[in-house]
């Protein structure tokens, strides 16, 4: 117990320390949640060993931080966002980056024997992972810069909002234990449960019952708000191990209740009152203050940096895969498709750009990969590393082609809008 108490502390004071330490650096351009995992290697076994990530009860809470980071994932992408013509051209543009993913990695394997670590399941999660986008993170960048509800903002949002949905939904169907139509039925029973208990919610708001006025106007009511909503996800997560299903899918399902049960996007603060305002505020705080770092500094101990400095190829080759399979198809997609032709090259580079952020999701989807036994520590820190350095150079990219007319330029370090969290490593 000794050493499970003393590696959280550990992570705790990482937790703590990575935000301050850059609020020290010039320009904001080291990113927070992308030095909490680079931390996560150095307090690591490979380095200090002052983190065991084997301690007992560790695990859980990396369990219970990966359905916080589905939760909040859930609840910040808007159905909106993945639909329409962009939403379904995005989707086209997924699809074939993941044929590409995968056709690559089947080039990999045919040139050079297959890695022991690494099963057929964790092949596909490999290809997955590199398709992906960390919508939570274009989210905040865009944020930052004010270019949120551009034109240019929106069509970065659809292609990295269907960049995270996409994949997750693809890891859900395609990993797991049962076969994927008894998946796809699953995926169905949680999209009813969260269609029902939102109707509920909304049966409840309309007629002002007696609870609904207690959990939104009571004294208490965002305390009632915030354990109702960690009820739903607990709830959620348990009939997923009963029928089978991926965190994934439970985190994402009471992601949207969420959004159902604060009524989001309603009035001009956003929130249905202002106790839902409030828990959304303490619920962020709860899951980037201590549950989702628990998950970013767990996964960063598998990060050997000592050998990606000695083969840093092997780094830049991942990263080279993740520009080739994401940007590269999310470049083709906007000369093609009617509605971004008339954007300008650099435009569509930095959108490209924007997509190629995909620190959150490699994290959420390697940590899966890891504890199912499909991948192991080796590939996924190696992976994880590439996808870190993404995030520390992807806004200086995206900031450098803004200067050249890639879309609104703010400032990277303007600030996060009122009640986003400092490390919103979502």
């Amino acid at each position: 117990m000794t050493e499970t108490f003393f590696s959280l502390a550990v992570i705790c004071a990482i937790t703590f320390g990575a935000p301050f330490v850059c609020s020290l650096i010039p320009g904001g351009w080291v990113q927070s949640s992308a030095l909490v995992l680079l931390l996560g290697a150095v307090f690591g076994p490979h380095m200090l060993a002052f983190i065991d990530p084997g301690a007992p009860g560790l695990l859980f809470l990396q369990q219970l931080g990966l359905a916080f980071l589905f939760l909040m994932g859930g609840y910040e992408l808007r159905p909106s966002e993945v639909m329409g013509r962009t939403g379904r051209h995005a989707a086209v543009s997924w699809l074939f980056s993941f044929a590409v993913a995968l056709a690559l990695l089947a080039l990999l394997a045919f040139a050079g024997p297959l890695p022991e670590d690494l099963s057929a399941n964790g092949w596909i999660a490999l290809a997955i992972a590199l398709t992906s986008t960390s919508y939570g993170k274009v989210n905040a960048v865009l944020k930052e810069r004010n270019a949120r509800e551009s034109k240019f903002g929106q069509v970065v949002v659809s292609y990295g909002a269907t960049g995270e949905l996409l994949p997750i939904v693809a890891i859900a169907i395609l990993l797991a234990d049962e076969n994927p139509l008894t998946e796809i039925v699953i995926i169905v029973i949680f999209c009813l449960a969260a269609l029902a208990i939102s109707r509920i919610a909304a049966h409840e708001r309309a007629k002002g019952t007696l609870l609904d006025q207690t959990l939104r106007h009571s004294s208490n009511a965002p305390q009632l708000l915030l354990q109702l909503t960690i009820l739903i996800l607990v709830v959620l997560v348990c009939l997923g191990l009963v029928l089978g299903a991926d965190m994934i899918v439970a985190g994402f399902a009471a992601g949207f209740v969420l959004r159902k049960l604060v009524d989001d996007d309603q009035n001009e603060t956003g929130y249905a009152d202002a106790a839902s305002g409030e828990v959304v505020n303490r619920l962020r705080g709860i899951a980037n203050g201590f549950f989702i770092p628990i998950v970013f500094v767990l996964t960063g101990t598998n990060i050997d940096i000592v050998a990606g400095l000695r083969d840093p190829l092997v780094v830049l080759g991942a990263i080279g895969l993740l520009l080739l399979v994401r940007g590269v198809p999310v470049d083709l997609a906007l000369k093609v498709f009617p509605e971004t032709r008339s954007m300008s090259n650099v435009e569509q580079a930095s959108v490209a750009a924007y997509s190629c952020m995909v620190m959150g999701t490699v994290v959420a989807m390697t940590s899966v990969a890891v504890q199912s036994g499909d991948m192991g520590s080796g590939i996924a820190g190696t992976l994880v590393f590439a996808a870190a350095l993404t995030s520390i150079f992807g806004p200086l990219v995206t900031r450098v082609l803004a200067r050249h007319g890639g879309g609104p330029l703010e400032p990277v370090d303007a600030g996060l809008p009122e009640g986003e969290d400092e490390l919103d490593i979502s």
